[in-house]
């Protein structure tokens, strides 16, 4: 399957085309200057308390990775050298964290549906979904409620989703029961286990 986690030019693409649907992201003006250094880990503050807020996500993204760049509400980012776009809207109080996966016109058929069906109990707060040609690993959530911890696990559940696009297609946590997951991860190993087999 070609995907495109190492296209840089369709990645700057998608970013300019997210970026250019949120409102106050559009065109931002140039920085006045570099934004503060991040303190060391044994002097940071603890966390901060109240609703969060776009300033306090751009905290978060540039622990996660010192050398994030911000354009207007939005941020490019990398996590585990997986390339990540996080934008906000404060006036809707909503924000997404989301990476590309892959194009769609190389995708089957049956690996959409799959795909599909690991949304309802696999892939759980993230998930998968298709703009502008693109597949994507999103996490959508209000602003306001998102706390540090969860910016974490989106972070981390958008990442597996992603890496495990056309195997597992998990978020790297527990699964729904109920749904098709298990069992297409148990034809999974069955496969293998067959081609581990000694042949005669």
């Amino acid at each position: 399957m070609k995907t495109i986690t190492s296209a840089t030019a369709l990645f700057m693409l998608a970013w300019m085309t997210v970026v250019a649907q949120v409102p106050g992201t559009a065109d931002p003006a140039p920085p006045e200057a570099a934004p503060p250094a991040v303190p060391p880990a044994e002097t940071a503050p603890p966390p901060a308390s109240g609703p969060m807020t776009a300033e306090r996500l751009g905290e978060l993204v540039r622990r996660a990775d010192p050398e994030a760049e911000q354009e207007g509400n939005g941020w490019r980012f990398s996590f585990q050298e997986r390339p990540m776009i996080l934008v906000s809207d404060p006036a809707a109080d909503r924000m997404r964290i989301m990476t590309p996966i892959a194009h769609t016109d190389v995708l089957s058929d049956d690996l959409m549906y799959r795909m599909l069906q690991a949304n309802y109990d696999a892939v759980l707060d993230s998930r998968y979904a298709v703009a502008n040609g693109i597949v994507w690993s999103a996490f959508i959530h209000p602003l306001s409620p998102l706390d540090d911890e969860q910016f974490a696990s989106a972070v981390v559940q958008v990442y597996f989703a992603a890496a495990t696009f056309g195997t597992t297609f998990t978020s790297g946590l527990f699964m729904f029961g109920g749904g098709d997951s298990d069992e297409e991860n148990r034809k999974l190993i069955e496969e293998l286990q067959k081609r581990l087999q000694p042949t005669t």
